[in-house]
């Protein structure tokens, strides 16, 4: 498995042929490591509603006809412009052919109106990571072990 870091809170998790992508921030990314245009992958993972997150989605999901996963409001958006989407409450968890997605709370704004921001506990191929999404440390951090298995 390989960890992709492609600056702010973008990066992707690729094994053989799987690419999965987080928050797809890459126009205007100061650390500009890549173009959208040049992004493959099947699956994106938005955390919440804003620019510098849901980003560069569209055109990324449509060329690739990657599944976009995020909570109910953030996908209602994509599946507008005929994206396939996976939506996800909170507490909810998915499996995927990858693994599993399991959301957790994050507190941010939303970016959409009756939105909530999340983080995720990402299963990809046996390797387990939490990624926060854009929050502040919250007590219930401590809880997260528990909840990944």
């Amino acid at each position: 498995m390989e960890l992709i870091y492609y600056g702010h809170s973008c990066f992707a998790l690729h094994h053989k042929d799987i690419m999965f992508l987080v928050d797809p921030f890459f126009t205007g990314n100061t650390w500009e490591t890549a173009k959208a245009d040049d992004i493959m992958c099947n699956y994106i993972f938005v955390s919440h509603g804003h620019d510098d997150h849901y980003g560069d989605r569209p055109c990324i999901a449509v060329r690739n006809h990657a599944l976009f996963i995020s909570t109910p409001e953030v996908v209602s958006r994509a599946e507008k412009a005929g994206i396939a989407v996976k939506a996800m409450h909170l507490g909810g968890k998915g499996d995927f052919p990858f693994g599993t997605i399991r959301m957790v709370p994050a507190f941010h704004g939303a970016g959409v109106p009756g939105g909530h921001a999340a983080g995720a506990l990402i299963t990809f191929f046996g390797k387990t990571i939490y990624y926060a999404g854009d929050t502040c440390f919250f007590s219930d951090m401590g809880l997260l072990k528990r909840s990944a298995y």
